[in-house]
């Protein structure tokens, strides 16, 4: 007999994830750029729409900046979603007012383009592993209080740009529960659901 599985917690949000981790040397301790877009249908509190954190040494001078198309949505994940030790939990961060466009699919390359008042940003992830589907529980000495389900599309390969100006590196190849990883992935189809 098959059993379906309806999770007993309330969903927040769904939608995606697209995030890069860059390494501009394949020893070091922490990401030289960190880029996390999220394209969220659904969020009861903070509604739909896009928002991108980024921080980068070679980009930003390490300074993290915040792109959104609805400020409500940006500070919602920033409160809700974005655990401490990440660089964009700082909720008083000012956000930029930007569009988003994506270009391609995961059978050759995908394109993230967003545009502010200031700023022309272009992320790049090509060159892709076999998608997997995986799930990660609430983990409270993280500081995560939610779990959530995703489909992951691993990239070997990124390019990420700012005004023209591109970072140095690339991804760290990983492994989760067997499965070929990176440190730079699309995450889509994710719902983030958070204990009752």
């Amino acid at each position: 007999m098959t059993m379906n599985f309806i999770d007993p917690g309330e969903l927040r949000l769904s939608g995606q994830n697209p995030y890069m981790m860059v390494y501009d040397q394949p020893d070091a301790a922490a990401p030289s750029t960190l880029a996390s877009i999220w394209h969220v249908q659904y969020c009861p509190e903070g509604g739909p729409g896009n928002v991108l954190f980024l921080r980068s040494q070679d980009l930003t001078d390490g300074i993290c900046r915040v792109y959104a198309d609805n400020i409500r949505l940006a500070r919602w994940i920033q409160e809700e979603i974005t655990t401490p030790n990440q660089p964009w939990a700082d909720a008083t961060l000012p956000v930029a007012e930007a569009t988003f466009e994506t270009e391609g699919d995961p059978r050759s390359y995908l394109t993230e383009r967003i545009e502010s008042r200031e700023d022309d940003i272009s992320l790049t992830w090509y060159d892709f592993l076999p998608a997997f589907a995986g799930s990660t529980a609430p983990n409270p000495d993280r500081g995560s209080s939610h779990g959530h389900y995703a489909v992951y599309i691993p990239a070997k390969r990124v390019r990420v740009t700012l005004n023209g100006v591109e970072c140095k590196g690339g991804p760290l190849p990983r492994q989760r529960e067997g499965w070929e990883n990176s440190s730079c992935f699309l995450a889509w189809a994710e719902s983030w659901v958070r204990p009752k």
